[in-house]
């Protein structure tokens, strides 16, 4: 059964309360899909410490632009885009999940907290060369 989008009003109720600047309510209020698909995502649980993606994705306005493989320095995967160009909406997939998500900047889905801290913390007892 499909899901039922959210209306403009919905949509503004649901980011205020995910304390969504007004910039980034202005541009996703008339973006019901991606909001719905961000609703489901934010329930998700943060990706654990020490996750290593086998894929990475980088999606410009929810279209794929980068793509990355476990192995691969460079990526397998590029869109042209001029470089002037900068989305309104930038999402990160690790193996088909989202795990970022920002709105010109602005994080709305983040499941990398738990990943970037276990790489500060190892980080930190890595010897530094001299």
């Amino acid at each position: 059964m499909p899901q039922q989008l959210l209306s403009p009003e919905r949509i503004e109720i649901l980011l205020r309360s995910w304390n969504v600047s007004e910039g980034a309510i202005s541009l996703l209020v008339n973006e019901p899909e991606i909001v719905a698909h961000l609703e489901q995502v934010r329930s998700h649980p943060p990706f654990p410490p020490g996750y290593i993606p086998a894929v990475i994705e980088e999606l410009f306005d929810d279209l794929p632009y980068r793509r990355w493989q476990l192995g691969q320095s460079m990526p397998t995967y590029e869109r042209q885009c001029s470089s002037e160009y900068e989305p309104p909406f930038v999402e990160y997939s690790f193996d088909d999940e989202t795990a970022l998500f920002h709105v010109r900047g602005e994080i709305i889905v983040n499941r990398i907290t738990a990943i970037s801290d276990y790489a500060n913390r190892l980080e930190w007892r890595m010897p530094q060369e001299v």
